[in-house]
């Protein structure tokens, strides 16, 4: 059993508790650094259609291809899937890629936020320690997203329950 963590190992524990915290909307993380992958799940109150499922798809992966060429960075498309949880939807996200960006992360939750207004579901608490100033967070989150961590076995897992955030190394 290994009891001292590494920096880069706790870097990526933050970043993935920060984005929890920044983003209610995302009800898990998966972040891969073997596969070079990070995959956003959404949780949806019903069961969307196959066309607006599919019309959906277009949106993002339109949106995701103008925020690279405005960028100038390399393209790459996400993989949309999704999965039904008795009446509710598990929609997913993956970016398979070294470094994502916080407007990249931003940009997806925006986007199905936007769609499904109301029946996502937001963990949203009021909590006076996560009022800090809102720009400090989010450049180290940025930070945490842009660099190359060292360590290239972790795969991360995050989710919260009940206003606090679980990380485990899969």
């Amino acid at each position: 059993m290994k009891l001292k963590q590494t920096s880069e190992e706790l870097s990526n524990v933050n970043l993935l508790i920060f984005l929890l915290v920044q983003f209610p909307e995302i009800f898990t993380i998966n972040y891969n650094l073997i596969k070079s992958s990070i995959k956003l799940s959404f949780m949806l109150k019903l069961d969307i259609g196959h066309g607006r499922y599919i019309r959906f798809k277009r949106e993002l992966n339109e949106s995701l291809k103008a925020y690279t060429k405005l960028s100038a960075l390399d393209e790459v498309l996400p993989k949309l899937s999704k999965k039904m949880v008795h009446s509710w939807t598990l929609l997913q996200v993956t970016l398979n890629k070294d470094n994502i960006s916080f407007e990249e992360v931003n940009l997806i939750s925006s986007l199905v936020l936007n769609e499904f207004k109301n029946d996502v579901i937001l963990d949203i608490r009021n909590d006076s320690c996560l009022e800090k100033e809102i720009t400090e967070r989010d450049e180290f989150i940025e930070y945490l997203l842009s660099s190359k961590k060292a360590n290239e076995e972790e795969n991360l897992f995050a989710f919260r329950e009940s206003g606090k955030v679980y990380v485990f190394d899969k």
